[in-house]
């Protein structure tokens, strides 16, 4: 999946033949003994859920990444979504799988798929969206970075939307009958509880409590760092639960949006955009930063999560906000009422909450996320700006290099996510993750991505070898993109002798643009 959140794909089954195949692949899925004559990389479990596409379209279903989403769209609506598990070109796969296609036209490019879920989303808003003029998708297709932008704009992220949330500036938040005390700065003492679905061994979690602890009681932002795959979004999102819980007179909600290439100060701050209301005028409408502050011309006090605010063009995207966050007044260039649009720290504000005025709580904060492997962005910022905020490292575990030692590592943590693996599968899961993470100048992967490669690999009727090949080019090279060194880590995956060695390198050649000497 990339970093600044799933993409998504429009996937039409409207005539008789696609909605077959649609019933059968994606909605009832496939027995393993089906697939598995044709096939080695498909994701293990006793269900095999897939869809695919001609070869025509292969640029299109070549960015497909795990992680994305492919809304199903029949009779004027997208009825499902599904999440992409992994992709494979395979001819005599899809032949068999789907018979009924138009004649020397197979669908060639496999994608699987978790289990689809069941959407009511109106496809004029999602054309709408995207400036498309028609409301019907004629063939596969990405959905554009217009319309990823404008659903992460209404609903905060394309996940809220394929999971019915209603828009951002419709929701509802917890309501204690009173407005927030904005100027209450809570002194927290957080136990480590907290994260008690979370797992990390060697006092790593009471290490990262005491930081967040001091970090907050200095009235400080927090960015949590580290490779992919150590939870860092998780802790923020508990954190979050816990603060509205614990503080219910202070804090009135939260709200997890992903950072995107694309973002602006539109995003974060707001805008002019067309008032329904009012025919062709424009009104302002508040980004996802001031819509923390104010709901129905109410005082709010909801936290911010931004996962991956590295992704973001941070100049481009916080503009005001570099003032508003070092604890300044800040005016926008907008207007509300005949009023200059004003953003006011509640430290000494003791006007009214009049509609041109949002108030920032003495205790709001913004917890983000980004990879320490993308810091450079993020620390090039101006002192002002970087001294608001405190980072907390979520560091990956050291893996030893003894392969049993590896292999326990392994098992502590399938213990926790309830995966079933036998001792063989744990040692070689725990040996590829040493050969990835030990490479000097490599790139770090955290649990998370070894529980994938885990859940791809445990229970299959094939050979783990085979299995765990598959598995490593669908989970772990993907986040070696853009390292220097990736050959050498493909090497030293190869040199575990764990995975077919050849198809490796192939698969390297194809995922990682590398060739791998061997």
């Amino acid at each position: 999946m990339a970093y600044d959140g799933p993409a998504v794909f429009l996937a039409p089954y409207g005539n008789a033949a696609a909605q077959e195949n649609f019933r059968r692949t994606v909605r009832d899925g496939l027995s393993e003994s089906e697939v598995v004559p044709h096939s080695d990389a498909y994701p293990s479990g006793e269900t095999v859920r897939m869809w695919g596409t001609k070869e025509t379209v292969a640029g299109t279903w070549r960015k497909i990444d795990p992680g994305d989403y492919l809304l199903f769209y029949n009779d004027g609506q997208y009825d499902h979504a599904a999440e992409v598990i992994s992709t494979e070109q395979n001819e005599p796969l899809g032949r068999e799988i789907w018979p009924n296609h138009e004649e020397g036209k197979p669908w060639v490019c496999i994608i699987y798929l978790k289990r689809p879920i069941e959407t009511e989303i109106d496809s004029a808003e999602i054309h709408d969206l995207a400036g498309h003029d028609i409301d019907y998708v004629m063939g596969f297709s990405p959905l554009n970075e217009m319309g990823i932008g404008g659903i992460r704009g209404r609903y905060g992220s394309v996940e809220n939307l394929i999971h019915g949330e209603s828009p951002v500036h419709e929701r509802s938040t917890p309501d204690t009958g009173s407005e927030p005390d904005i100027h209450a700065t809570p002194t927290v003492d957080i136990s480590s509880s907290v994260f008690d679905s979370l797992y990390f061994p060697d006092g790593q979690l009471e290490e990262l409590t005491e930081q967040i602890n001091a970090a907050l009681n200095a009235g400080k932002h927090l960015v949590f760092t580290g490779p992919p795959g150590t939870g860092k979004t998780e802790i923020a999102r508990l954190l979050c639960s816990h603060l509205v819980s614990e503080f219910p007179a202070i804090y009135t909600g939260q709200q997890l949006t992903t950072a995107t290439a694309d973002w602006s100060t539109f995003e974060t701050v707001g805008g002019y955009m067309p008032g329904e209301a009012e025919g062709e005028n424009l009104s302002f409408e508040p980004g996802q930063v001031l819509r923390r502050f104010k709901k129905d011309e109410g005082q709010r006090n909801e936290l911010l999560v931004i996962d991956e605010i590295n992704r973001a063009d941070i100049d481009k995207s916080f503009g005001q906000l570099f003032t508003l966050l070092s604890g300044q007044a800040v005016q926008l260039p907008y207007r509300r009422d005949g009023e200059e649009i004003e953003i006011v720290p509640a430290s000494g504000f003791e006007g009214s909450l009049e509609s041109h005025r949002y108030v920032v709580p003495e205790s709001w904060r913004i917890f983000a996320t980004m990879n320490s492997y993308d810091k450079t962005s993020l620390y090039e910022l101006s002192y002002a700006f970087m001294r608001r905020f405190a980072f907390v490292h979520v560091d990956a575990p050291e893996v030893p290099a003894d392969r049993e030692a590896s292999g326990e590592l392994v098992r502590s943590y399938a213990d926790v996510w309830g995966i079933d693996a036998d001792a063989a599968t744990l040692r070689d899961v725990g040996e590829i993750w040493f050969a990835v993470n030990a490479t000097e100048d490599g790139r770090d992967i955290g649990p998370a991505i070894v529980g994938d490669v885990l859940s791809h690999v445990s229970g299959r009727n094939t050979d783990r070898r085979v299995a765990l090949t598959g598995a490593v080019a669908s989970y772990a090279f993907p986040q070696l993109e853009g390292v220097p060194n990736r050959s050498r880590i493909v090497s030293r995956i190869a040199e575990t002798g764990t995975v077919d060695r050849a198809r490796l390198y192939r698969l390297a050649g194809d995922v990682l643009g590398v060739a791998v000497d061997g």
